[in-house]
C-alpha cells in the first residue's frame, strides 16, 4: 500500500492576499488589528508581499455562513489575480463550519492558492490536510461546547428581554445589552419598499432604484429581489421581536402599520408563481448532490453536476450530467444519482470497516503532526510569555511617566500599540496552551476515524468522509473509477456487478440480523430437520 500524495501546484511568485474576520459587535475592532499585526509580521519575516488591494475583511459577521461580502470579494479576486498565498490567522476565520472550510480550501487550491495559517500548522497535501482540519475541530470540541453554552445562555437572556442579539435589521440600530432603536436614516427606506410594492412596482425595479440611489442592504450589499422579499416578510417592522423560539409582540419599535404589512403579504401571494413547475424547482433546490466537486466525466474529464428530470406521471428523477454533454461536446449519458452515490457510500463504508487501513492512515496523520509541531520543549510558549512580561513592564513604565505628568500624543499612541501587542500575545499564549493541553495522540486519531464507522447515514459525517478520503471519481457509461488521497490504489467498479454485490451484502446482513425471517424452508431443509429429529437430535433451540 503506497503512501504517495497528490502534489499541489502553487501559483508562482510571492504575492499574498489576506483575510480577517471577527464575529460580533461584542468583539472589538482591535481583534482584526491583532490579526493584521500577526499576519504582516509573518509575511515580512518570510519575504511575502501583501499588496494594498490584497487585504479583505468582514467585521461583526458570523463564521457560520460563507455569504460574507469580504470573503466573497476575496474569492473573486483570487480567481482572477491568482496570488500564491492566502494568509489568515486560523481556519475558523474562513468558516466555523468544517465542510464550508474544506470547500473554500479546495476552491483556493484548485486555482493554485496556498492557505497559510499563522496560528495553526497545516499540511500541504490534501488528504492529510482534510484529516488534520477535522482533528483540530475534534480537539476543540469541548472548548466550543462550553463556550457555546455560555453564549447561548446570554443570547436567551437577551431574547427574553427583547434586547439586541447581534442580528442586524435594516431600519434599526442595535447596541449590545439594549433594545433596538429606529434608525432615522434607513427606516424611511423600509417604509418606501413596502409602499412601492403594494402600489404595483416590481421587486426588480425597486431593487434597481435603491441601488442607483446608492443605498445598501444591512450587510453592505446591493439590493436584489430575494433581499427585498425577506424585508417584506419581516414582522419586526410591525413591532414583533423574534429570536429562535422567543417571540415578543411590541418588542421592536414599529416602522409600518399592520394594514400596510398585510397588504404587502397579499401582493406577495398574488405574484407568487404557483403550479407543479415551481414545486419541482423548490424540490430540486432541497436535494443534496453529495458527490459534486469530486465527480468527473471519464470520457472528457469535465466536472459532473446535478440535474433533475420529470416523467409523464410527474415523478422527479435526479441525475449527474457532464457539463460538456449539455454543450453537445461529449456523448456521456446522464447517470442516475442514487446509483452512483450508493456505490461510493458502500465503498467508503467498506474502507472505514478495514481496521488495518484506518490504522495506516492514522499513523500517517500522526507522523505528520509530530513532525510539524516540532520538539522545542516549550521554548515557543516560554518565549511568548517572556515577550508578554516585557510588554507589561513597558506599559507600567508609561503609567509611571503619566503619574509624573509626562503625557502627550506620542505617549498615547505608544501605549495603544503596546496594549494591542499585549492582547495579541495573550491570545497567542492561550492558543499555544490549548494546543499543549489537547496534544494529539495516535490513539486519538485512530478513534477519530473509528467514529465514522457505521455513521455514514449522517449527512455531515458523509460529506466529511468523502472530503477526507476521496480525491476524484471518474464516471463512465458502465463503470466508475475512484482515486483516493492516501493511496495509489484505484477502485474500478462495474455498475451492474457492484449493485448486485451491494444487494447481496444487504440480504446477507438481513439474514444475520433476522435469521428466522429470511430462512427458506425447502424440501431438503425439512428432510434434514426430520433426519436430526429421527436420530434423537435436539432441534428446539435452533428452530423455535
Amino acid at each position: 500500500m503506497a503512501n504517495k500524495m497528490k502534489q499541489f501546484v502553487r501559483n508562482p511568485g510571492n504575492i499574498a492576499f489576506t483575510y480577517y474576520r471577527y464575529s460580533s459587535d461584542a468583539q472589538r475592532d482591535v481583534s482584526i488589528d491583532q490579526q493584521k499585526q500577526a499576519i504582516r509580521e509573518y509575511a515580512e519575516k518570510n519575504g511575502i508581499v501583501i499588496p494594498a488591494e490584497g487585504e479583505f475583511e468582514d467585521r461583526a459577521i458570523t463564521g457560520t455562513t460563507i455569504d460574507r461580502p469580504g470573503l466573497q470579494r476575496m474569492l473573486f479576486e483570487a480567481k482572477h489575480k491568482r496570488p500564491a498565498f492566502l494568509i489568515i490567522w486560523k481556519l475558523d476565520r474562513l468558516s466555523r463550519e468544517v465542510h464550508d472550510s474544506f470547500f473554500i480550501d479546495a476552491q483556493l487550491r484548485e486555482i493554485g492558492v496556498q492557505i497559510i495559517t499563522v496560528g495553526e500548522v497545516l499540511p500541504e497535501d490534501e488528504g492529510l490536510r482534510y484529516a488534520i482540519q477535522g482533528l483540530y475541530a475534534s480537539m476543540a470540541h469541548n472548548f466550543i461546547v462550553n463556550h457555546s453554552s455560555n453564549v447561548l445562555r446570554g443570547l436567551n437572556y437577551n431574547a427574553e428581554n427583547a434586547l439586541y442579539n447581534g442580528r442586524k435589521v435594516l431600519g434599526y440600530i442595535g447596541k449590545p445589552e439594549q433594545k433596538y432603536e429606529i434608525d432615522p436614516k434607513t427606516a424611511p427606506i423600509v417604509k418606501k419598499i413596502f409602499e412601492d410594492y403594494v402600489t404595483g412596482k416590481p421587486l426588480q425595479v425597486i431593487a434597481n432604484e435603491l441601488n442607483e440611489s446608492g443605498f445598501k442592504t444591512v450587510n453592505g450589499n446591493k439590493f436584489v429581489v430575494n433581499s427585498l422579499a425577506n424585508i417584506l416578510h419581516n414582522r419586526a417592522y410591525i413591532g414583533e421581536y423574534k429570536w429562535g423560539k422567543h417571540i415578543i409582540k411590541g418588542g421592536m419599535p414599529r416602522i409600518i402599520s399592520d394594514e400596510l404589512f398585510i397588504e404587502a403579504e397579499k401582493v406577495l401571494i398574488k405574484n407568487r408563481r404557483g403550479g407543479t413547475a415551481s414545486a419541482r424547482k423548490l424540490e430540486k433546490a432541497d436535494v443534496d448532490f453529495w458527490l459534486t466537486s469530486h465527480i468527473y466525466c471519464g470520457e472528457c474529464g469535465a466536472p459532473l453536476h446535478g440535474i433533475s428530470g420529470t416523467s409523464k406521471t410527474g415523478k422527479v428523477y435526479y441525475y449527474y450530467t457532464c457539463l460538456n454533454h449539455k454543450k453537445r461536446q461529449c456523448n456521456m449519458k446522464n447517470q442516475e444519482k442514487g446509483k452512483l452515490e450508493t456505490i461510493v457510500q458502500y465503498t467508503l463504508e467498506r474502507m472505514l470497516e478495514d481496521s488495518a487501513l484506518r490504522a495506516f492512515i492514522a499513523k500517517m496523520c500522526f507522523d505528520y503532526y509530530e513532525e510539524s509541531k516540532g520538539s522545542d520543549n516549550g521554548a515557543y510558549l516560554a518565549s511568548l510569555k517572556q515577550n508578554y512580561s516585557l510588554v507589561e513592564k513597558k506599559l507600567n513604565n508609561f503609567v509611571k511617566a503619566i503619574g509624573e505628568g509626562i503625557f502627550n500624543e506620542t505617549t498615547q499612541q505608544a501605549m495603544k500599540d503596546l496594549e494591542n501587542q499585549k492582547q495579541l500575545l495573550k491570545e497567542q499564549i492561550s492558543a499555544e496552551e490549548q494546543r499543549e493541553k489537547y496534544d494529539i495522540k495516535l490513539e486519538t486519531i485512530v478513534k477519530y476515524f473509528e467514529s465514522f464507522v457505521g455513521d455514514l447515514k449522517n449527512e455531515e459525517v458523509k460529506k466529511r468522509v468523502l472530503d477526507i478520503f476521496v480525491d476524484k471519481i471518474y464516471i463512465y457509461e458502465d463503470k466508475m473509477i475512484i482515486t483516493f488521497h492516501f493511496l495509489d490504489d484505484k477502485q474500478e467498479m462495474s455498475y451492474e456487478d457492484t449493485i448486485e454485490m451491494i444487494d447481496n451484502h444487504s440480504y446477507l446482513m438481513d439474514c444475520v440480523n433476522d435469521p428466522e425471517g429470511h430462512t427458506v424452508w425447502s424440501k431438503g431443509l425439512f428432510s434434514m430437520v426430520d433426519s436430526i429429529r429421527g436420530s434423537g437430535g435436539e432441534t428446539t433451540d435452533f428452530f423455535q
